[in-house]
């Protein structure tokens, strides 16, 4: 086998760890990242919501990230249960509208 072809078959292996040690390493950077923003989210929450309680930022700080993940899927469910409460409270009080009017016409016809 020539020279040349060891080197670049040398290169190519190379090439394509470094690659996947890039991959591996991104992946990595990129988790860190999203357990560091939800760590944040979780603080700005307690400081919001409960004046910035101390026992309770500790307590955001001695979460694993796996229990953060649980604490903001929970707190994400919460907001999307409150903003169809919401709209269901919207619907109701159209429903609630549109009846008086008709309650209200109806009586009118009576009389």
């Amino acid at each position: 086998m020539k020279t040349s072809t060891k080197i670049s078959i040398g290169l190519s292996i190379a090439a394509v760890a470094s690659v996947s040690v890039a991959v591996i390493a991104s992946e990595k950077i990129v988790k860190k990242v999203y357990h560091v923003s939800n760590r944040f989210k979780a603080k700005k929450f307690v400081n919001d919501k409960f004046g910035g309680n101390e026992k309770l930022l500790g307590i955001v700080d001695d979460l694993s990230d796996d229990e953060l993940d649980s604490m903001m899927n929970v707190l994400g469910k919460v907001k999307d249960g409150r903003k169809k409460i919401s709209s269901y409270g919207e619907s109701l009080k159209d429903n609630t509208e549109n009846l008086k009017d008709r309650l209200a016409s109806f009586v009118e016809e009576m009389m």
